[in-house]
């Protein structure tokens, strides 16, 4: 999942100063000509994050946007994906883009995943209580089944970059690639030999594209009827017509 226009599942950490909410350790990248930095999120930055995610993932990306999943509501509001969101800041590998006042510029959320995974998103599917949000842990769950990307590639970890997004003021700037380019970094650290990044948005399949990933996997929305379905749930604002698997070996 990630938000509509381009968006992304590090090196040595530096010190920075003077970033208001951000503390100063755990700086990633940074350079004063682009405006921003780049620094791991920690467990005192969750809410800013989260409240960050509401003002916009939640609100733009298109499967969210398809199913109408926060509604009307201003910033969005899903208990369910705001603990979907928690469970992969809580791996401790996401990364947010942060101003030089404090001001989260765009997030992307990271996590390593064993096989076992899989039926753990299935089941997470099969119980979930909201039904929009349950289509879309269900596409999610097939998706990973198809993809099938540790036996594929026969890795035991997996760097997944599950969501990301950019604040709709901030697009163009290259903070999607800044922060896309820093997350494979942090893979490479951490000897994970694969970066997984499933794209529901066209733009960001283009962007995952340029840094180097190849898709293994396609599906369009169109053609995808979960069980018990008579038409297919999903049909996003055009050009968002496929979901695609891309990946990355290190």
């Amino acid at each position: 999942m990630q938000s509509n226009p381009v968006v992304v599942r590090a090196s040595q950490l530096s010190h920075w100063a003077n970033i208001g909410t951000v503390s100063r350790e755990g700086c990633v990248s940074s350079s004063s000509s682009r405006g921003y930095e780049i620094v791991r999120v920690k467990p005192e930055h969750y809410e800013q994050v989260m409240d960050f995610l509401r003002h916009n993932f939640f609100l733009d990306e298109p499967l969210n946007v398809c199913v109408q999943l926060v509604g009307d509501s201003r910033p969005g509001t899903c208990p369910e994906l705001e603990e979907f969101s928690m469970g992969a800041l809580q791996q401790g590998l996401s990364l947010m883009a942060v101003s030089p006042d404090g001001a989260v510029l765009g997030c992307v959320l990271n996590a390593v995943s064993q096989h076992e995974d899989i039926e753990e998103l299935q089941r997470l599917a099969d119980e979930c209580p909201n039904p929009k949000f349950k289509l879309i842990l269900g596409l999610l769950a097939h998706i990973e089944k198809e993809a099938d990307v540790h036996h594929r590639f026969d890795v035991e970890r997996v760097f997944e970059i599950p969501m990301l997004s950019v604040d709709s003021n901030c697009r163009g700037r290259g903070i999607a690639t800044a922060l896309l380019r820093d997350a494979v970094e942090l893979a490479t650290s951490l000897n994970v030999p694969l970066v997984r990044v499933d794209c529901s948005s066209k733009f960001t399949a283009m962007a995952v594209a340029k840094l180097g990933l190849e898709p293994v996997y396609n599906l369009k929305y169109n053609t995808y009827l979960p069980p018990g379905a008579e038409q297919p749930p999903f049909n996003p604002a055009y050009p968002h017509d496929e979901v695609a698997s891309y990946v990355k070996r290190l």
